[in-house]
């Protein structure tokens, strides 16, 4: 891995820890009474996370390898784009 390319990763790794940091804060969180009342299920939730799953499956390979192929890349990217729109048709979380 060349080291820009390393560096892009280490950033990346940083902000996906502050991400899973900020999700598992966000889900320690107790609904007010009002929230409760409103609540609903999130199985886009669910879906979301075999995506993440999904992800890591193909970067544990590439680490694996050594390195992460063209199409583990796209592989990756199109489990992003699911996410996205999963996420857009949610109409958001905490609403």
């Amino acid at each position: 891995m060349k080291r820009h390319e390393a560096d892009a990763a280490g950033s990346t790794a940083r902000e996906m820890r502050r991400t899973a940091d900020l999700l598992d804060a966000l889900a320690r969180i107790q609904p007010s009474s009002r929230q409760k009342a409103r609540a609903r299920a999130h199985p886009e939730m669910e879906r979301i996370a075999r995506r993440f799953a999904a992800i890591n499956g193909t970067l544990e390979k590439g680490v694996k390898a050594g390195s992460v192929s063209a199409a583990q890349l796209r592989s990756i990217g199109r489990n992003f784009a699911a996410i996205g729109n999963a996420l857009a048709k949610s109409g958001g979380i905490g609403r």
